[in-house]
């Protein structure tokens, strides 16, 4: 597969609401294929979807030295980018079979990258990367397959690296797997927190977040005790579309939530009293459909289908305001499932990464201290 990749010096922000920089240094064009059906008539009334598939998630890794890398799915597997010279340094294989839209979570612990996917075939389960030998080489050591295959075919994963230990959503969806990453190239699955329905969690000083899906719910567990992980609270969203993602604050004290549904918020939750979270606040992009929501300090992350990225100013909690966006997808803001799947969190050198369904990786520079020109 050969990957095409265009850069650039500048950039310029699209948002006229936006209010700091964005720099554009330039995008990747990782491997797709045509979405089978994808000349057949869509069906009236259905949301649109893009024509070609194979671009999933995306995560940025800073490598001993300081070197920084954006790591991607995409439909061969996950490509590991150097920044910011836009060099495909690795392309690691892995599952491609039965899963149409080859979704694939990327995350990163000390110098290796655990990737789950929904797809079977080669290396299905938890990947285990090697990342030690960038720029020059990364390679797969180690796939997981969990008791009785329960990390086959899972959608999601987390780590708290405060502790040590993953959290990977099973198979059926109904179990969130703890794995002890004490030797990081064994990843031992130790046991599982019973759910409803899952499609998303977050872990951080042995505290579960999960989002609950169709149930529709979200959940808070203490996990410090293994082998009897607590149930703190459960929350029913009021006018529930699909409870897609979760991620609190850096104090704990909020979360934020998406639910991947037309005209349904990005809803801002109150955790001080961590058993009745109560709803506080909200907030919608132009597309009208938030994908997933993260964190950073005062600062949220959203990607956003055909809207593309938004940098939500969350200062004031309860009134998150647009301060920068990059629309990956010019064409429209349609309510579809075209453009923005991934937004990264800032690396260290101030970049930031997204991933489009089409295969995009795009590349960013951030400066919350300057203006927007």
């Amino acid at each position: 597969m050969r990957f095409l990749v265009a850069a650039a010096l500048a950039a310029l922000l699209v948002a006229p609401a936006s209010a700091q920089q964005l720099d554009l240094i330039g995008v990747v064009e990782l491997p797709t294929i045509p979405r089978p059906g994808a000349d057949e008539p869509r069906p009236e009334g259905a949301m649109g979807i893009p024509d070609v598939v194979g671009g999933s998630d995306v995560w940025a890794y800073t490598a001993n030295d300081g070197s920084e890398y954006a790591i991607m799915g995409n439909v061969e597997g996950i490509a590991i980018v150097a920044v910011p010279s836009l060099e495909v340094v690795a392309q690691i294989p892995g599952p491609t079979l039965n899963a149409p839209f080859y979704w694939r979570d990327i995350k990163t612990y000390g110098s290796f990258a655990y990737i789950s996917t929904e797809a079977y075939g080669q290396s299905e389960g938890l990947q285990v990367i090697d990342l030690r030998g960038l720029p020059h080489h990364a390679e797969e050591i180690a796939v997981v397959r969990g008791q009785n295959d329960r990390l086959v075919s899972s959608h999601n994963l987390s780590i708290d690296t405060a502790t040590g230990y993953a959290y990977m959503l099973n198979s059926d969806g109904n179990q969130i797997i703890m794995i002890d990453l004490s030797d990081p190239i064994r990843p031992v699955d130790i046991g599982a927190v019973p759910v409803p329905d899952s499609h998303d969690v977050f872990a951080r000083n042995d505290t579960l977040f999960v989002a609950e899906g169709r149930a529709p719910t979200f959940s808070m567990w203490d996990v410090s005790n293994k082998t009897t992980p607590t149930l703190i609270s459960r929350v029913s969203v009021p006018s529930p579309g699909y409870v897609h993602n979760i991620w609190p604050t850096d104090d704990g004290m909020y979360a934020l939530t998406t639910e991947e549904t037309v005209d349904k918020t990005v809803k801002v939750w109150d955790l001080s009293d961590s058993e009745n979270p109560t709803l506080v606040g909200d907030w919608l992009g132009s597309s009208r459909i938030a994908h997933n929501v993260q964190v950073d300090g005062d600062y949220a992350f959203v990607s956003h289908y055909a809207s593309g990225m938004y940098i939500l100013d969350i200062t004031d909690i309860e009134n998150p305001v647009e301060v920068a966006r990059y629309d990956t997808h010019p064409d429209n803001d349609d309510a579809a499932f075209y453009g923005n799947w991934g937004v990264s969190l800032p690396s260290p050198g101030g970049y930031l990464y997204t991933s489009d369904l089409e295969g995009t990786l795009t590349v960013l520079k951030w400066d919350p201290s300057a203006p927007n020109m």
